[in-house]
């Protein structure tokens, strides 16, 4: 019986977070910049998500902005759960909307210091 009311409890979470998430709106990539470097991110994920030693690779092409949003409030690994009162909807939002703006790097063949 706990059980059911623990899945049933976890699944209105995660559609009333679903449904903030989409009230967000599609994200302020300045703001989400700004996000990024302001709460320390980077210091794991890289200036541009290009992951490091402590934090895995988030852009370009980043998760979903439900999953960022998961692993953020609900970590898998050794990264710390941030609440909604740290990191709103619409700051992960916003930082989505970073991470999706940063663009792929150029491809090795295209390099011309690799070339020669």
């Amino acid at each position: 019986m706990r059980k059911g009311i623990t899945a049933a409890l976890a699944a209105v979470l995660a559609a009333a977070s679903a449904a903030a998430l989409g009230q967000a709106g599609a994200g302020d990539a300045a703001r989400g910049k700004a996000l990024f470097m302001k709460d320390m991110c980077w210091t794991c994920h890289g200036t541009e998500g290009q992951g490091g030693p402590y934090g895995p690779r988030l852009a370009p092409k980043p998760m979903t902005l439900e999953g960022l949003a998961s692993q953020v409030r609900h970590p898998r690994a050794s990264m710390p759960p941030y609440a909604p009162t740290f990191a709103s909807d619409r700051d992960l939002a916003d930082i989505h909307a970073y991470l999706a703006s940063i663009p792929p790097g150029p491809k090795a063949s295209d390099l011309a210091l690799l070339r020669e």
